[in-house]
């Protein structure tokens, strides 16, 4: 009687913490938000974007209360936002075509993965094909390269590979160099995100004749990004990750299921020839890897596509399920034959598809038996 006694005026305590802070979150949202909206004058580039993230930090903050987040810890990511945000509409960042993540004085990968670590729901999201994982840190150990050919679904998907790889016990997690839109590197809500990372920046095809009057200056930029990546395939111990889509997946009209974007075949020969002539001019071989991302619950695409910054984000809690596939061979032997190409292409996405099937599926049943339950 006494143990069970104990054990309930436990429980009350642990609801009355949680009480306190959530309502201490709710404030520091609160106070975070009208600070921001009195600095920003009206009809500025900053009211813009302090009215964007209004109802994304209140999504955050609901996400960081399921998430049982002490206030203490909530009070000083928010407080490290507010900063960083307000000096990249100050001033913006000028990123170089091959950008490293920026650790000190100030760590924004660290910041970035905090920041979205309370949207993964850790007990639901999951890390697969742990053997080919083990092959690509033994690939980039040897001074090789590798390539992930990933579709896409979210602007936090770098964060979500990385929280998952950090709770594999995988040490490649920072070396991972993003192929990234110009989207995270000028967007100011993206930028203290996007600091954290390593980048190549690239224009997307989708978005390269918008507007017009600068499709020159982006295939010049877009040039000097591929040179770039030809150097680094030639030095080795290179880690890429590539959505060879061009963009994030988008719900299919009619079902609202998220549905895995085509990748551009053009654009994975492109990588396979990169391959090769690195390999000739320097010896270091390069090894293609399919992968599969269910990560569209953390900050979903809006429906439609849209080539300017400034989108609207959510910020909802959910699970991030990532699945390495298994290695595709670049096969010289076999040359630039047209059978050969589509043999390629298609090993590479008939298996991001079937595994993020996979994943969809258990996902789907996995909410089911969640919604039973409540």
């Amino acid at each position: 009687a006494g143990l069970g006694l104990l054990a309930q005026r436990q429980l009350r305590r642990r609801r009355q913490i949680q009480c306190n802070s959530e309502a201490e979150i709710r404030a520091i949202t609160k106070q975070t938000m009208d600070y921001l909206m009195n600095s920003a004058p009206e009809g500025s580039q900053m009211r813009e974007a302090v009215t964007i993230l209004d109802g994304f930090m209140n999504e955050y903050a609901d996400s960081n209360i399921k998430a049982n987040t002490p206030a203490s810890k909530y009070k000083e990511i928010m407080s490290q936002s507010v900063r960083l945000m307000g000096e990249a509409l100050a001033k913006g960042h000028q990123f170089d075509i091959l950008h490293r993540a920026v650790r000190e004085p100030f760590d924004y990968y660290r910041f970035g993965v905090e920041f979205f670590r309370p949207l993964l729901e850790m007990d639901n999201s999951k890390l697969l094909g742990r053997e080919n994982l083990d092959k690509i840190v033994s690939y980039i150990d040897r001074g090789e390269n590798v390539i992930l050919l990933s579709n896409h679904q979210t602007e936090v998907d770098p964060q979500a590979i990385e929280i998952l790889l950090e709770e594999a016990d995988c040490d490649l997690a920072s070396q991972l160099i993003f192929v990234a839109g110009h989207k995270v590197t000028t967007d100011p809500l993206a930028i203290p995100f996007s600091l954290g990372q390593n980048l190549l920046s690239i224009h997307s095809k989708k978005y390269i004749e918008n507007p017009p009057e600068k499709k020159a200056e982006k295939q010049a930029h877009n040039t000097k990004t591929m040179k770039k990546m030809q150097g680094l395939l030639e030095e080795g111990g290179t880690f890429l990750w590539v959505a060879p889509s061009g963009g994030r997946d988008r719900p299919d009209p009619l079902t609202r299921e998220f549905v895995v974007a085509p990748f551009d075949e053009r654009s994975i020969q492109m990588f396979k020839l990169m391959a090769q002539k690195a390999e000739v001019s320097s010896g270091r071989k390069t090894h293609f890897f399919p992968m599969s991302m269910l990560t569209h619950e953390l900050v979903p695409p809006p429906d439609g596509i849209k080539a300017g910054v400034g989108e609207k984000r959510s910020a909802k809690r959910g699970a991030a399920c990532i699945w390495f596939g298994d290695e595709v061979t670049n096969d010289h032997s076999a040359g630039r034959s047209k059978e050969a190409q589509k043999m390629f292409y298609d090993n590479i996405m008939n298996q991001v598809i079937d595994k993020y099937d996979t994943l969809k599926n258990e996902r789907s049943e996995q909410l089911k038996k969640m919604a039973t339950q409540i």
